[in-house]
């Protein structure tokens, strides 16, 4: 039987996977559409056609996020989730296909954490499972040199986590997770939309707020319209929220990055710290394509800031390692 190679990311807001020979097959939000509660849940959808139904569906639909700030916190819609997910990129003709995965998790877990991420792919139907950081992955994915002694510090800002790692000789020096990410940003700026304005609005608000008018720059002046219900007479209504109006969010958040990035910087030994400095600080994930990321840190860590183009870097590095048998094995015995 031919062994399918994947390499795949169960990221608290998106899931990728990439599928040696095809490319990326799939990316889709992590979130699956249920019916019913606890062991009598019917699936009704998942993926993105769970997330167009946010908002959009009565009381006994429930939309659930399985990863949470990196984390599988329900292992069980997590397994079905990803089972759905495989069903979509092997044929039918494919009755039991023989998958190995490389899976990109958040440094700093669990053992137990681990497991978890182990069990749900084993029970999704996965043969084979190897965990890898994925801060290595987008080192890797950004052809970044980890193997040698120089240290290099790669931050890798998710939806649910941010993670910093010293990187030298395929081995982390140092590093932390921390629940900074996007889902903290949206449900921030939902939660300010409802204190200032008085205004009820639907799941996924704040990250099409985010979305609009995230800037970094405190002196943009972008704008968007938000639609919701008037708290106290229930009527539609749309108010306009600023980059300004959101910009405090952001730096709080940021600010907390900025601090955990100091902090791992100055736990690692004198030569990797001197490397960074010198370097400067890689940072990938979807968060870093905000306007004015790099400034920020910059201006804050007094340190040169390198912002990777892609924002999936991470799941393309794991790709790399599936072609490269030999880098595969070195990293491995590393870690």
């Amino acid at each position: 039987m031919n062994k399918h190679l994947i390499a795949l990311k169960l990221g608290s807001t998106i899931t990728t996977i990439f599928k040696q020979g095809e490319g990326l097959v799939l990316k889709e939000p992590s979130l699956i559409a249920t019916v019913g509660h606890l062991k009598d849940r019917e699936i009704k959808a998942i993926g993105s056609e769970a997330k167009r139904m946010q908002g959009r569906t009565s009381g006994n639909v429930s939309i659930i996020s399985p990863i949470n700030t990196g984390i599988i916190t329900d292992s069980e819609m997590a397994t079905e989730m990803l089972k759905g997910f495989l069903k979509k990129i092997f044929p039918r003709t494919i009755i039991k296909p023989n998958i190995k995965a490389l899976v990109c998790v958040p440094i700093g877990i669990t053992i137990n954490e681990k497991k978890v991420f182990e069990k749900v792919c084993y029970n999704a139907g996965i043969a084979d499972v190897v965990l890898i950081p994925a801060v290595i992955c987008s080192a890797i994915g950004e052809n970044i040199n980890i193997s040698g002694s120089a240290g290099k510090l790669i931050v890798n800002i998710g939806g649910g986590c941010t993670n910093i790692a010293a990187i030298a000789m395929n081995n982390i020096v140092t590093g932390i997770n921390i629940s900074v990410g996007g889902t903290n940003i949206n449900s921030a700026i939902e939660t300010f939309i409802q204190e200032k304005f008085g205004l009820e609005v639907s799941d996924g608000t704040g990250e099409k707020v985010k979305q609009d008018v995230a800037c970094l720059l405190e002196n943009n002046t972008s704008q968007t319209e938000v639609q919701g219900l008037n708290a106290k007479t229930k009527e539609p209504e749309t108010v306009i929220v600023s980059s300004k109006d959101i910009y405090p969010i952001l730096s709080h958040y940021f600010q907390r990055i900025v601090d955990a990035i100091a902090s791992v910087i100055g736990t690692c030994p004198p030569d990797i710290a001197s490397d960074i400095a010198k370097d400067g600080i890689y940072v990938f994930g979807g968060h870093s394509q905000i306007s004015g990321v790099a400034r920020f840190l910059r201006d804050r860590l007094k340190i040169k800031v390198n912002i990777s183009e892609s924002a999936r870097v991470d799941i393309m590095g794991a790709a790399k390692l599936l072609d490269n048998p030999t880098e595969y094995n070195d990293l491995i015995k590393s870690l």
